[in-house]
C-alpha cells in the first residue's frame, strides 16, 4: 500500500519518469483516491511552471543582500 508520505517522497522522480512501472501504478492509484495528494501534485506542477517562467528573471541586488543576511543569521543561531 502506498502512503501519502511515499507519494511526497517520490513525486519528483515520478514526474520525471524515473520510477519503475509498478511504483508509478501504485502512486497513480493512491493519487486517484487521495485529495490531499492530488492537491500536492497540483502544487508541485504549479511550482515547476512558475519556476520555469521566472528562471530568466534577475534578482534585485537589495533582495539578494537581504536574503544573504537572513541566511547568515539563521546559520549563526
Amino acid at each position: 500500500m502506498m502512503t501519502c508520505r511515499d507519494l511526497a517522497e517520490k513525486l519528483g522522480a515520478w514526474k520525471a519518469g524515473e520510477l519503475p512501472l509498478q511504483a508509478r501504478a501504485l502512486l497513480s492509484l493512491h493519487a486517484a483516491w487521495c485529495p490531499c495528494c492530488r492537491a500536492l501534485m497540483a502544487t508541485y506542477d504549479t511550482t515547476l511552471t512558475l519556476s520555469a517562467e521566472l528562471a530568466d528573471q534577475r534578482v534585485p541586488d537589495e533582495v539578494a543582500a537581504a536574503f544573504d543576511t537572513m541566511i547568515d543569521r539563521a546559520m549563526d543561531g
